[in-house]
């Protein structure tokens, strides 16, 4: 989004022949004070001018530019008001107006000043990009299509309006024009390849990640020596769970630019996302030379290792991490997780007490806990109850952790609040399979045979679903651990 134009000291369109003599001279006079530099001087010279002649309102419109240009805000205002009171029916003081509004923060009156001044003059460039960037800067952005509709067909070349036309389609929930918008933009073969990324940037940002991909997708197709495209493109797969195509257009990346982190490491991140975990470990170990002191190389590293059961040297990696970022949940959820396939069960534990004190907001840790403690110690369910309902509170839509619950009080003879649940999940999500055998055993339990049959025979019919594991990549992604 562009900013918004501020008026410079322009030439003095004045009519020589319709001014008396002394106001003809003091206006000469300003304008070789304005050619000099001498702007206060000017002011002085085009008041008197204005006063003599207060029925001219270009000379009162161009005091008032000369004014917004000394930062005389206020007075500039009076004067374009004397100038549009003078030629109601012209453009040139209103938008005068529109600018002194904006330099005072006063945006209501600026909107309304432009909006009147574009009703006399809608083919002005300046005054359609400052409404424009009014409108959007206080989230009209239906409202601001028309005046960046106007600026495409004043200026079909104008790159960064006719992305902030696409941006304000979208944000106005006009998705289909939006959508052609786009394909016209990259049609028209107008942008260079960072507008292209720039714009591709604040779609992403927008959540707008179709209509990035296809701009990125142009611009890697359209500069494919270039690795920037290619790795912007590939980065935006990965968010979006394409890591086929993400291993292609990094890999792309980093043969263009070998000496990029972010392009080396988004490969392996795109293929243990993939859970192509072998290759990861060889693409890992082929980038050891250039990447191996970087906190998110050895992240990953740890992380193919423990994909592949290779516990002892996925430990090493995290320990010495958890030493390096003592503060990052992550790296304690996979030390915690590792120590416990390693049988260190109280070391798992303080690891994932540590996970929750860094992120106290993250439902998933609590899973982790709570499942531990309830192997650790079946007969004290107290407080894997306690954590499984925190983690349910910041994040009731996990049903792994409704299932662990379930099962606990199952354990503690509560089948009344085991069957809701259980009963919960199984309506919500009916191929849960782990959810019918439990729901089986409730009724088994208080003897409601044939439910509980009916459950056995639902369960027989579904696969085994593999737990959801907590991402151990969090939000940044490839920005580190």
């Amino acid at each position: 989004m562009w900013r918004a134009i501020i008026l410079g000291i322009c030439a003095l369109l004045l009519d020589a022949a319709l001014l008396g003599q002394s106001t003809e001279l003091l206006v000469r006079q300003a304008q070789e004070d304005i050619r000099t530099g001498h702007y206060s001087q000017a002011e002085q010279e085009l008041s008197r001018a204005a006063q003599a002649n207060p029925a001219d309102w270009k000379l009162w419109n161009n005091l008032g530019v000369l004014r917004i240009q000394l930062g005389e805000n206020a007075s500039a205002i009076k004067a374009f008001e004397k100038a549009r009171g003078a030629a109601p029916q012209q453009a040139p003081p209103f938008f005068g107006l529109g600018v002194a509004y904006m330099k005072t923060s006063d945006f209501d009156k600026a909107e309304e000043a432009y909006r009147a001044g574009l009703a006399r003059d809608p083919s002005d460039v300046a005054a359609n990009q400052n409404y424009a960037y009014l409108l959007t800067q206080n989230g009209d952005f239906r409202d601001a299509v028309e005046p960046l509709k106007r600026l495409k067909s004043l200026q079909p070349g104008n790159v960064s309006a006719r992305a902030t036309l696409i941006e304000a389609y979208l944000k106005a929930g006009m998705k289909n024009e939006g959508e052609i918008e786009v394909s016209d933009f990259l049609n028209a073969h107008i942008a260079k390849m960072p507008e292209e990324l720039s714009l591709a940037k604040v779609l992403i940002a927008d959540r707008n990640p179709e209509a990035a991909a296809r701009v990125l997708e142009n611009a890697a197709a359209t500069w494919p020596d270039a690795a920037e495209p290619h790795g912007d493109l590939g980065l935006l797969y990965i968010r979006g769970g394409q890591y086929e195509p993400a291993v292609r257009e990094l890999g792309r990346a980093a043969q263009i630019d070998p000496d990029s982190a972010k392009y080396s490491l988004g490969v392996a991140e795109a293929l243990l996302r993939w859970r192509h975990d072998g290759p990861a470990l060889q693409f890992l170990t082929a980038i050891q030379p250039k990447f191996a002191a970087l906190p998110l190389y050895k992240f990953e590293l740890g992380l193919a290792y423990y994909y592949l059961t290779r516990f002892p040297e996925a430990l090493q990696e995290f320990e010495g991490l958890a030493q390096e970022q003592p503060r990052t949940s992550q790296i304690q959820y996979l030390l915690g997780g590792t120590y416990e396939e390693l049988g260190q069960l109280d070391k798992a534990e303080a690891c994932f007490r540590k996970a929750i004190a860094l992120k106290p907001d993250a439902g998933q840790y609590y899973q982790v806990l709570a499942a531990l403690l309830k192997k650790v110690h079946p007969a004290d369910l107290a407080e894997p109850i306690s954590l499984s309902e925190r983690g349910l509170a910041l994040n009731p839509d996990n049903e792994d952790l409704k299932l662990l619950l379930a099962s606990c009080y199952q354990a503690q003879g509560k089948l009344a609040e085991a069957q809701g649940l259980l009963e919960a999940l199984v309506n919500n999500d009916p191929d849960f399979r782990a959810a019918h055998v439990a729901l089986a055993q409730v009724y088994f339990r208080q003897r409601r045979l044939q439910d509980a049959e009916k459950q056995e025979s639902i369960a027989a019919r579904l696969e085994d679903r593999k737990q959801s594991e907590v991402s151990p990549w969090g939000p940044g992604g490839v920005e580190g651990p």
